[in-house]
């Protein structure tokens, strides 16, 4: 109940501390940068609308200044010949070349003067009749106009001119004129739409583009600009405002290049990218973290089993000596057959106690890197006939009969004697450790592709699938069934991937539960084992 206890609490522990004020902090920023990013676009729309701001402002001062103009030669035209007011008119043509024609009338609309372009520009005249109808159209715009200039405000008013057939479409813009004497007329300026953005609208485009946008002039319901300050094929304008002047045309503006919208969207979503990597290499930290934490308290159970196992495995021979001993000591054995007897379980036991500490010993060299091999040209066939020459009676006292099958023409291996006996004695143990009812061992050795093997099978317990690789861990003991009820220190089959490995060959099993198991050590027979190998970690 203890681990699962303490498993929980670290994982708490870790949740508290680091997961959830990265989560929050995760949050914070995603909501800081989302109204971060509102209020640039809030910002930058402002700008915006400044700039078209702006550029309406222009036009209409460009207009009240030729308002200002003809209001000039309106008052004029009593005390100057007819000649001279054209000419007057003329020059005025000439430095505005949109303009068409330049009109003016009394406010009652009952006769008009229209004065045009002398110079041969292609343009149909006026027809002034059916101009003047469209002013009568328009009486309560222009009695409108009237007001605003009794008040002393020049107001501008745009009227439509139907029936022209010139190519492009004409406006006029009314104002009205008070001359000396305070009388009102009506007068205005028919300009040509195109021409007008061309010429009047076009260089202040460009200045207020600045390089950095993209300012374009569009007549409604048309997809080519009338005027644009660079090409609008890498996306459409974000931001639109009517002319006042130009009531069918439109001015629009966008950032050059990316759009601004794009531009924060791109910023978010890789600030937001990083926020979830910070978060993904803290989870990725805290799992490593959780893991270590948990293999070390995984590793500090094995090492209190492992105590607890050598300790037992130290007591059961050590008081079984001491027991025979004793008895033999005190006399109460007369028979010498049974002395005999005592004298073998005392040897045996012995020899049990020191296999365990030269394996404790062994795997502390091992794991220090001081284990030392004495690589020599070794029989293989003659290692495991020694080897069970010297276990037979711990064999056949725990029921066995091994079933031995060498290979005549095994050729000899490089290895180090001392520690291949040490790794067949431990895989000889481990079989007859977990062989159950069914006494059965069978030792081989041979042959297999480049490698010498000796071959250990029992018809034992058996490893299941999951613990098959996990056995020849440090400490590493299946807890379940017999395994779990049977003692060991956890060692003999780490020791034997130690020696293996460090005679650069590997251990293989193929085991099935409950149907035994088979171990199988190979040694290569071509290539050499350095005599200065360290025992791998």
């Amino acid at each position: 109940m203890k681990k699962p206890d303490t498993f929980k609490k670290i994982t708490l522990l870790l949740t508290l501390v680091v997961l959830l004020p990265a989560l929050f902090y995760s949050v914070y920023e995603i909501n800081s940068l989302t109204r971060s990013e509102e209020l640039i676009a809030e910002i930058y729309a402002q700008q915006l609308d400044a700039i078209l701001y702006s550029l309406n402002q222009h036009t209409l001062d460009i207009v009240n200044s030729w308002a200002s103009n003809i209001s000039t030669l309106i008052e004029d035209r009593r005390s100057v010949s007819r000649e001279h007011l054209q000419g007057a008119f003329d020059q005025f043509f000439q430095r505005n070349p949109s303009v068409r024609a330049v009109f003016f009338a009394d406010t009652l609309l009952n006769a008009i003067r229209v004065l045009t372009r002398q110079e041969g520009s292609g343009a149909t005249p006026l027809d002034q009749a059916r101009f003047l109808e469209e002013l009568r159209r328009h009486r309560v715009d222009i009695e409108r106009l009237s007001r605003y200039r009794r008040a002393d405000y020049r107001k501008i008013e745009t009227i439509g001119i139907p029936g022209t057939d010139t190519a492009e479409s004409d406006v006029a813009l009314l104002f009205v004129s008070n001359d000396r004497s305070g009388n009102s007329s009506l007068a205005g300026v028919v300009i040509k739409e195109r021409a007008f953005v061309r010429a009047v609208l076009a260089p202040k485009l460009l200045e207020a583009a600045s390089g950095e946008f993209i300012i374009a002039v569009m007549k409604k319901g048309e997809q080519q600009p009338v005027f644009a300050t660079d090409s609008l094929m890498q996306g459409g304008l974000r931001q639109k405002k009517d002319l006042w002047l130009i009531h069918d045309h439109e001015v629009g503006i966008r950032l050059k290049g990316a759009t601004i919208e794009e531009l924060i969207r791109a910023r978010f979503y890789r600030n937001l990218g990083l926020i979830v990597l910070l978060d993904l290499v803290l989870i990725a930290g805290v799992w490593i973290v959780y893991r270590n934490i948990r293999r070390a308290l995984e590793l500090v159970r094995l090492k209190s089993d492992f105590v607890s196992n050598v300790s037992h495995e130290l007591r059961t021979p050590l008081s079984l000596i001491r027991m025979f001993a004793e008895t033999l000591e005190m006399g109460r054995v007369q028979s010498e057959q049974r002395k005999q007897e005592y004298y073998a379980t005392i040897v045996r036991e012995t020899e049990r106690l020191t296999r365990l500490v030269n394996n404790i010993l062994d795997f502390s060299k091992m794991e220090a890197g001081k284990k030392k091999y004495q690589f020599t040209d070794i029989d293989l066939n003659g290692v495991v006939s020694s080897v069970l020459n010297t276990y037979s009676y711990h064999l056949q006292s725990e029921g066995f009969t091994p079933l031995v099958t060498l290979e005549p023409h095994l050729p000899s291996i490089r290895a180090d004697t001392e520690a291949v006996t040490e790794a067949i004695v431990n895989v000889l143990d481990n079989a007859v450790k977990y062989s159950g009812a069914e006494k059965y061992l069978r030792v081989c050795t041979g042959m297999s592709d480049g490698f010498a093997f000796v071959e250990v099978e029992d018809h034992g317990i058996g490893i299941a699938p999951e613990h098959q690789q996990r056995v020849f861990e440090t400490f590493y003991r299946v807890s379940s069934g017999l395994v779990h009820n049977t003692r060991g220190s956890g060692l003999g089959l780490a020791l034997v991937k130690h020696i293996m490995l460090a005679h650069n060959g590997s251990t293989t099993v193929y085991s099935a539960a409950g149907k035994g198991s088979t171990f199988r050590l190979l040694f290569p027979l071509t290539s050499e084992v350095s005599s200065h190998a360290k025992a791998a970690r």
